[in-house]
């Protein structure tokens, strides 16, 4: 038995004013679907989170439309839950009728129990679930937490589960000790959203959606992750997805990466220097440019954009960051008034300020000032 694992699409996503449907559209085509033919699995798995809002934008919608027809067409059961962005009342519009043609997309808690049988594998389908829904479903006040909330599930699970067959469980959660992204944008505090693995431990294999990292989890979790970068903190990160083979009782994993047709990464240096580098090697990347110049630039994002057009971050090290910004001074001097004439004259008038020009700047300060 082979599967195919991945989650964590976020179709329609929009980063920095950018819409990722065009890097979206390149995975499914160019990798995800050429991959499904090559490896022809038993099942593929979407741990959640395949769209990146509720109200999913057209184009998204159409986009995974396109893939349920194709997989189907090609008679694979294609198995998917609902992640915490998903709409759910939207995705499970004609669930019923899909099941017959063997896609599975559960979005109730009500159908995590019952399990969806692929030769002896058993799927147990855990969409995302909060403590405030799991409480009304088994009308138990003392159910507070995720932690409660996902052993409330788990222990239902296992009152029916047959330990003679494989049990398989699909969730999208935060399992403890993971590491997380910058575009997962926690909604909880510390390690209130955190789930013990220890609750998986009756599943031979737990696939997993929710962090964006590929991972492992406990003794039998993984983590795909996405299958693109979505912040920048993830620009390091491998991409890809799972491929799991089962193979004398045991199953066996492989990560089959993805390079998206734009990387995501950082660039640091002083202005002139960057910027004599972009004009050798122009790239289509997704960029954070990072500046070391002691002395501020004009328009450097502009500039830069005419050989990086997708440049969509800047920081400078004349401004504190986002980390230490407790830490730093509300404002950085950048210099007596006419240093920065002088660099005013160089960068925007291309030529340097004579002592005429500067006498009348100082007298100029010293008026208004007055």
């Amino acid at each position: 038995m082979k599967l195919i694992h991945t989650g964590d699409w976020h179709l329609g996503k929009i980063i920095y004013s950018r819409s990722m449907l065009d890097e979206q559209k390149s995975f499914i085509s160019d990798f995800f679907i050429p991959l499904i033919e090559l490896e022809n699995p038993d099942a593929v798995i979407i741990a959640g989170d395949i769209f990146d809002r509720s109200i999913a934008p057209p184009e998204a919608i159409k986009l995974f439309d396109g893939f349920i027809s194709y997989i189907s067409g090609k008679g694979i059961p294609l198995l998917a839950i609902t992640g915490n962005h998903d709409g759910r009342e939207r995705i499970t519009l004609g669930a019923e009728l899909l099941k017959k043609s063997g896609i599975y997309i559960v979005t109730d808690l009500k159908d995590a129990f019952e399990p969806v049988s692929i030769g002896n594998l058993n799927f147990y389908l855990i969409p995302h679930i909060e403590p405030a829904q799991v409480r009304e479903y088994f009308q138990n006040d003392e159910i507070r937490g995720f932690s409660d909330s996902y052993k409330a599930v788990t222990d239902k699970i296992y009152e029916d589960i047959d330990d003679s067959a494989v049990s398989i469980a699909v969730s999208h959660c935060f399992l403890n000790g993971c590491t997380i992204s910058e575009s997962e944008a926690p909604m909880y505090i510390g390690g209130s959203a955190q789930v013990s693995s220890e609750l998986f431990d009756r599943f031979k294999l737990v696939l997993l959606g929710h962090l964006h990292s590929p991972q492992r989890a406990g003794d039998n979790g993984y983590y795909s992750g996405s299958p693109l970068k979505y912040s920048f903190d993830e620009q390091r990160q491998k991409k890809g997805v799972n491929i799991f083979e089962l193979k004398n009782g045991e199953f066996e994993r492989r990560f089959e990466p993805y390079s998206p047709i734009h990387d995501m990464r950082t660039i640091s240096g002083e202005f002139n220097s960057l910027l004599g580098q972009a004009k050798l090697n122009p790239s289509e990347d997704y960029i954070h440019i990072h500046l070391k110049d002691e002395k501020p630039i004009f328009m450097p994002m502009q500039r830069l954009r005419e050989y990086y057009p997708n440049a969509l971050e800047l920081s400078t090290e004349l401004l504190p960051s986002p980390e230490n910004v407790t830490a730093a001074p509300a404002r950085r001097s950048f210099g007596e008034p006419a240093d920065v004439f002088r660099e005013f004259s160089s960068q925007i008038c291309a030529q340097e300020a004579t002592n005429e020009d500067l006498e009348l700047f100082e007298k100029i300060v010293r008026e208004a000032l007055e």
